[in-house]
């Protein structure tokens, strides 16, 4: 794979975009939170593209309209945005190249996935993680650059899930993760606040997202945590099991699906509703001094 070509002015470009963002939404006295809720994005979304960082045209024009930006500043905008997309390949290709073989195969098929089947049974995965709940993962796990590392996981999220609109989110989780989130010893309270906060906020904003919790009471002897990926076109499906450590495929010779689509099925049939999920997380909320 070529390494796309970076260029000197990347990161002045990305302050660029960021501050003329900035500058649009304090014009229009909004806060970002107000603005996420304006164009209906998580407020990751509206804080990313302060920074600097790429977004899909489509995303970009929502938020454009929502600050009534003039024909000059959105186009400016539009080629300041559409400039970072060099940084945000040779981001992409570093993490491709230095990634594990079934991870890179993972993320070269996620963004044209058209429904994902996830199952969490001791840790949340990535896409549902906070910012503040990925930091202390990774300095649990002693990563060594956890700037980069959060930037390269944040980005993922955001293109996951504002990027590929047409692709079903599915997420099932124990309740002994959700457990974890609140218990975890290297999350402090604040922080374990907010990554619930943010699982309630995924639930509510983003209807091609479904977060539900199997409760402690179904005892199901099922797969550890796995993920499932369905494609519209003829591709084969994916899946990953964390206890193999490696894909399971339907393609020729690959390990049979079938075992993790029947824990699926358990799965799904004894997980609370949406409604009782979001009592959960608001349960859990309610243990924490620190929420308001």
């Amino acid at each position: 794979m070529a390494r796309p070509p970076s260029t000197p002015d990347d990161s002045q470009l990305r302050r660029q975009l960021g501050l003329m963002v900035r500058d649009l939404r304090d014009r229009a006295g909004l806060t970002q939170g107000n603005l996420a809720k304006l164009v209906n994005y998580h407020q990751t979304v509206i804080s990313r593209l302060e920074k600097g960082y790429k977004l899909s045209p489509g995303v970009l024009e929502k938020v454009l309209t929502a600050l009534g930006a003039t024909t000059e500043e959105r186009s400016e905008l539009r080629r300041l945005n559409s400039a970072n997309e060099l940084g945000r390949q040779k981001r992409d290709h570093d993490l491709l190249e230095t990634g594990a073989s079934w991870f890179r195969r993972i993320l070269e098929s996620e963004p044209s996935a058209s429904r994902i089947l996830s199952w969490t049974g001791e840790r949340l995965k990535g896409l549902l993680q906070a910012e503040s709940y990925m930091i202390a993962q990774f300095r649990e796990h002693d990563v060594d650059d956890i700037a980069d590392a959060v930037s390269s996981r944040a980005a993922r999220t955001v293109r996951a899930f504002t990027e590929n609109p047409g692709c079903r989110y599915e997420f099932l989780i124990s309740e002994s993760a959700v457990e974890r989130v609140v218990r975890c010893a290297t999350v402090n309270e604040y922080v374990a606040v907010d990554q619930l906060k943010h699982l309630i906020d995924l639930i509510d904003r983003n209807a091609n997202i479904d977060i539900r919790v199997v409760p402690f009471s179904n005892r199901l002897h099922v797969n550890p945590d796995f993920t499932i990926m369905e494609f519209a076109d003829p591709r084969p499906t994916l899946g990953y099991s964390d206890l193999l450590r490696t894909l399971v495929t339907t393609d020729p010779g690959g390990l049979d699906l079938g075992h993790l689509y029947k824990s699926w099925d358990e799965l799904s049939e004894s997980a609370l509703d949406t409604e009782q999920t979001r009592a959960v997380f608001e349960k859990a909320l309610d243990r924490h001094p620190s929420s308001p």
